[in-house]
């Protein structure tokens, strides 16, 4: 098992069940790991960059493929909020290492009259270890042969999203 794998299915639900709380607010997050670090980012402040179109389907992968690349990593866990036909919300975490290792875990999270989130279940349903809930995940490791605009594309985006990138050191 991939060590970095195995840190972000420990530790990312419960930090980002906090992260939730603390804003009231279920922000989609792309985190990764190399050998010493952990990476968050908020995908939230992706309109500001790629000329307003946010980050989006094959887009995502791109530039999940790009960081990989760019920071050796070796594990990427990915959050988001979904809706069901019966109006349960969840929130999807979705974590892969570059050997394939695949988690995935449903919480469902409430919110009052103003769509204000005032808790999230630590319990989780509907996990897998085979299937992810997130079809962009499956794309994630992928080695990709960028044609010279793609890259350079992803390089004027990575610029953009540097300085929002958060680095958190793994304990040793």
């Amino acid at each position: 098992m991939n060590k970095a794998f195995d840190f972000l299915k420990k530790n990312f639900p419960s930090t980002y069940r906090d992260i939730v709380l603390e804003h009231k607010a279920v922000n989609k997050v792309i985190t990764f790991c190399d050998d010493k670090n952990q990476y968050l980012l908020f995908t939230g402040m992706f309109p500001e960059v790629n000329e307003g179109k946010g980050i989006y389907g094959e887009l995502e992968g791109y530039f999940v493929n790009f960081l990989a690349d760019k920071y050796n990593a070796t594990a990427f866990a990915r959050a988001s909020a979904y809706a069901l036909e019966d109006q349960t919300s969840f929130i999807g975490i979705d974590i892969k290492s570059i050997d394939n290792d695949i988690w995935s875990q449903q919480n469902i999270f409430h919110t009052d009259n103003e769509s204000k989130v005032t808790d999230v279940e630590e319990k989780y349903t509907n996990s897998s270890k085979k299937n992810v809930i997130c079809p962009a995940v499956n794309t994630y490791f992928e080695k990709i042969p960028f044609p010279e605009d793609t890259q350079e594309f992803l390089n004027n985006l990575y610029e953009q999203v540097k300085p929002s990138l958060q680095l958190i050191q793994l304990k040793k």
